[in-house]
């Protein structure tokens, strides 16, 4: 094809492939998002369908000890159980989150454990549920005594 007769169609899709791929590449090269990528590995130009408390979970970014703690909005990153206060803390042993505790997954199978949840709706159900309990009762779950 000359120049002069490139088509708009495919002048379109060649800017849109070109795109995606140095979006790609950022995605895989960067330092920061470590966790999301592992979950989601590939950029989409499209949402891949997470609401607020499924993001705050992947991230890891929320109402989570953890999290405050690396922002020294809190003085150490326990739950009030005692135990570090992440969120597969919360959706795997926490005794405040009992009732929507799912199996913990072996180091090596975590990864795909986290997949899984993303594709499983009763799952996502269910970890949706843990995170609104974990956002309203905060204060029941997240104390800090100076």
């Amino acid at each position: 094809m000359t120049p002069a007769f490139v088509q708009f169609w495919y002048l379109k899709s060649e800017i849109k492939s070109a795109a995606l791929s140095i979006w790609q590449d950022n995605w895989d090269n960067r330092e920061t998002g470590r966790s999301t990528h592992d979950i989601v590995p590939r950029v989409f130009n499209k949402p891949i369908g997470w609401n607020r408390e499924d993001i705050m979970f992947a991230t890891g970014h929320g109402p989570f000890p953890s999290y405050l703690h690396r922002f020294n909005f809190r003085t150490h990153d326990n739950c009030s159980c005692g135990e570090e206060g992440g969120p597969m803390h919360y959706a795997t042993k926490c005794r405040f989150t009992f009732s929507w505790h799912f199996e913990t997954p072996t180091v090596s199978l975590k990864l795909q454990w986290l997949k899984n949840i993303r594709t499983n709706n009763l799952s996502r159900t269910r970890l949706r549920l843990l995170m609104l309990f974990k956002c309203d009762e905060n204060n029941l779950i997240v104390e800090d005594n100076n």
